[in-house]
């Protein structure tokens, strides 16, 4: 099983409302991407220090999965469209688990 988690701050001024598209634009990826086995992401609650701002964590079977998610269209235009503009910093690994 492949695990990748990519972390997200966003440039200051970012509105609530273009996270919510953020959130609703991966929300659509798990019943869109086939290769996907989990998914998670949300907003840091903001518990300590040294915080991001939102994470992505998903699961892939195995390589060829994760290459498929990073190449599917509708990821692409989620990230581009709607992650990408609010970017200040990124941060993401990928991990056997």
């Amino acid at each position: 099983m492949i695990r990748h988690i990519a972390v997200f701050r966003w440039h200051e001024g970012t509105t609530p409302e273009q996270i919510d598209a953020v959130r609703e634009g991966l929300d659509a990826l798990p019943g869109t991407v086939d290769s996907i086995r989990s998914y998670a992401h949300g907003p840091d609650l903001r518990l300590g220090d040294g915080r991001w701002d939102y994470v992505v964590i998903a699961e892939f079977d195995d390589v060829a999965g994760y290459h498929a998610y990073v190449e599917h269209p509708t990821h692409v235009a989620v990230r581009s469209e709607r992650i990408a503009p609010l970017v200040a910093d990124r941060a993401q690994v990928q991990i056997v688990s």
